[in-house]
């Protein structure tokens, strides 16, 4: 990340420099010096708030399809003011293995009315102690051979009708410990 914000920086200074050659060593008209100071601006601008999706805002990319669950938010919608509701995850990917793997990454899905309480009981599991596991649901229905749920909280991942997926999260199992042997526990 530190090595974009320098390459960033450098091309704004190098676009700046340029800027400043055009009109100090150019006989260019007054309109075009004008033209291209006004287009440079506007591109510093719009630069900015396409990096600021880059540098930590959440992500209305898909979720990983399995994940750790660190934290996550609801926002209600906004009837005043027509804010539609999102929730916001705080999550790792898991390998194969069922270990998080990469750097947490913070993701926006579109709010529903089950998928808020799906998150809000995950929360409140979260709260308690518990750590969660997430997976993106297709809508598969449990085996017949399964008298359980696929999940304790489950969300459906957006508003009735969307094509986005749903989630469900899953407690995370307690780790698999080797036996410990007798000159383990200090016996003979």
């Amino acid at each position: 990340m530190t090595l974009s914000v320098l390459l960033l920086t450098l091309a704004f200074v190098a676009v700046a420099a340029l800027l400043l050659n055009l009109n100090l060593a150019t006989r260019h008209s007054g309109k075009v010096k004008s033209a291209a100071i006004l287009l440079v601006t506007a591109l510093y601008g719009v630069a900015w708030f396409g990096y600021r999706g880059i540098t930590g805002w959440a992500t209305p990319e898909p979720l990983p399809e399995d994940f750790r669950v660190y934290w996550l938010m609801v926002e209600d919608p906004d009837k005043v003011s027509s804010k539609p509701g999102a929730i916001y995850f705080w999550v790792r990917e898991l390998d194969e293995a069922g270990f998080p793997v990469g750097p947490p990454r913070a993701h926006r899905v579109a709010w529903s009315e089950s998928a808020a309480r799906a998150a809000e009981a995950a929360r409140a599991s979260m709260e308690a102690g518990e750590l969660l596991n997430g997976r993106l649901s297709r809508n598969a229905m449990a085996p017949e051979d399964s008298d359980q749920p696929i999940s304790e909280f489950a969300g459906d991942g957006g508003a009735p009708g969307s094509p986005q997926p749903g989630f469900e999260f899953s407690r995370v199992p307690p780790p698999a410990l080797p036996p410990k042997s007798s000159a383990d526990l200090g016996g003979d």
